[in-house]
């Protein structure tokens, strides 16, 4: 009596529960806009908490000097203020990165013509 032949496990045949993990997802398992719109609101409140209490916890005063602007801020302000500011640099410096490399591409496509 002949056995039948053992099927051998390799990369181009993968096992059954391998197989169902390939297939489309059950309905309600897919990544959704809407998903993606609750999980970064989660994030977005559990930053703003967390930047509430580093304000709450850094509210002694001090004094600010920034070029011909003068004052005293609690500190956690002062350094949100600095932070703010960063980003806006950074925002400007990569959106003119990107306007660059998009000037760049669309003249490449240009010479290539249709």
């Amino acid at each position: 009596m002949e056995r039948p032949a053992q099927q051998e496990l390799s990369s181009d045949n993968p096992p059954p529960t391998e197989q169902r993990a390939e297939q489309e997802p059950y309905p309600g398992e897919e990544h959704t806009r809407l998903s993606g719109a609750w999980t970064a609101l989660i994030i977005g409140i559990l930053a703003l908490v967390l930047i509430l209490i580093f304000i709450l916890q850094n509210l002694q005063r001090v004094e600010i000097s920034f070029l011909v602007f003068h004052g005293h801020l609690p500190l956690a302000v002062a350094l949100l203020f600095a932070v703010i500011l960063g980003a806006v640099i950074v925002l400007a410096f990569g959106g003119a990165r990107i306007a660059q490399l998009r000037g760049v591409a669309k003249r490449a496509r240009r010479q290539d013509g249709p």
